[in-house]
């Protein structure tokens, strides 16, 4: 199911390929079910992991270097995220994660979170570096 059309795009490339990765994992949670082999899906939830604190710190290190004012925040929605996260692979590791709540929740929070935080840093970047 393709459903770009329904996401916010920033239009900072840097951020936006990542945003496409990300959203390409949560996608693809959409094929397991209860038949799908636990491994699989430990692999593919291994990478949503990974792949997720490489772009937290992608963007914190962005923020980091032009000074974004509201790092502080922006890190904490992070952290929020990561420990909702760890909840859903708890879940798995005691063999009751809702792969379908968890699809919901990740694209949910990327949408929003890009919408209305990641626009903040983008907009301040993009200011700082036309003043550079």
């Amino acid at each position: 199911m393709n459903h770009k059309e329904e996401r916010y795009t920033l239009d900072f490339p840097e951020m936006e390929y990542q945003h496409e990765y990300l959203y390409s994992l949560f996608d693809k949670l959409e094929q397991f079910d209860n038949t799908t082999e636990k491994r699989i899906i430990k692999h593919h939830l291994d990478e949503m992991e990974r792949y997720l604190l490489f772009h937290f710190a992608s963007e914190e290190q962005l923020m980091k270097l032009y000074k974004f004012p509201g790092f502080a925040v922006h890190q904490t929605e992070h952290e929020q995220f990561g420990n909702k996260l760890v909840q859903f692979l708890d879940d798995f590791d005691a063999g009751r994660l809702n792969i379908a709540a968890l699809r919901i929740f990740t694209t949910g929070w990327l949408m929003d979170h890009s919408r209305l935080g990641d626009s903040e840093y983008v907009v301040w970047i993009v200011k700082m570096r036309r003043e550079m």
